[in-house]
């Protein structure tokens, strides 16, 4: 038995407790026989006491401490630590992002989800061209944007993975995830722009995000960025390839 099925939004949900945003029984079925499964969860659990220490360095001084009755679950946490991931955004390559100014809104956020992907994230992950074909179909209903497989399946140094949807302030986001030959995460992250885009249209840039290789760009109407591992110049390529071909 696969757990594809189950999202990581459920997965850290079901480590959470949080029964109205994961379906705890089926998780718990699952876990019985699947071992892929149960890899998967250890490898999303974060090691919060470390978070807490961090926090706390972090904390302004009018912070009230006091007021809190409880730790906050590990999403809390998480949406807590691009505040203190922005300064590991670095620059490289001509025409990158000033180190100095920080990245805006969706794109900080999916920087810090991404860099909590390990090499099991996605391993376990095996789909057939038929079903690729309805997750695309799905995703692309949900954003208004079609995907062809065919797009997704043109590098040798990549193997396309899944396609899910997130969303960041109301806005629905695509992330089309795949992995190298080694198995390194990356993934191809789509939204549509807001009222004020965050992006210069047209300009593809390169950065370090999180410790990450990353390209970002925009069309007018999608912003798009693509992270992970460190191969510089594989990000760039595909960044430049995905851009190429209006995906």
């Amino acid at each position: 038995m696969q757990d594809r099925h189950f999202s990581d939004e459920e997965l850290v949900a079901f480590l959470d407790g949080e029964k109205d945003y994961a379906p705890m029984d089926a998780i718990r079925a699952a876990l019985k026989t699947d071992a892929a499964l149960a890899a998967r969860l250890d490898a999303l659990k974060l090691d919060m006491a470390a978070l807490a220490d961090s926090f706390d360095l972090l904390q302004a001084p009018e912070f009230d401490t006091a007021s809190l009755s409880a730790a906050p679950p590990r999403r809390a946490w998480a949406g807590m630590a691009v505040a203190a991931c922005l300064a590991l955004a670095v620059g490289f390559g001509a025409g990158s992002w000033n180190a100095a100014k920080p990245l805006e809104g969706w794109v900080d956020y999916v920087a810090a989800y991404q860099a909590l992907y390990t090499h099991a994230t996605l391993d376990h992950i095996s789909q057939t061209p038929a079903q690729h074909t309805v997750e695309l179909d799905r995703v692309a209903s949900v954003i208004g944007k079609e995907f062809s497989l065919e797009q997704l399946t043109t590098f040798s140094e990549v193997d396309y993975k899944r396609a899910q949807v997130l969303a960041f302030e109301g806005r629905p986001l695509v992330q089309l995830a795949f992995a190298s030959k080694t198995g390194v995460p990356i993934a191809l992250c789509i939204i549509r722009a807001g009222g004020e885009a965050s992006m210069n249209a047209d300009s593809l840039q390169t950065m370090r995000l999180e410790g990450l290789s990353s390209a970002v760009w925009s069309n007018g109407d999608y912003e798009y960025l693509l992270i992970g591992g460190t191969e510089d110049g594989l990000i760039e390529r595909m960044g430049q390839a995905f851009q190429s071909m209006e995906i």
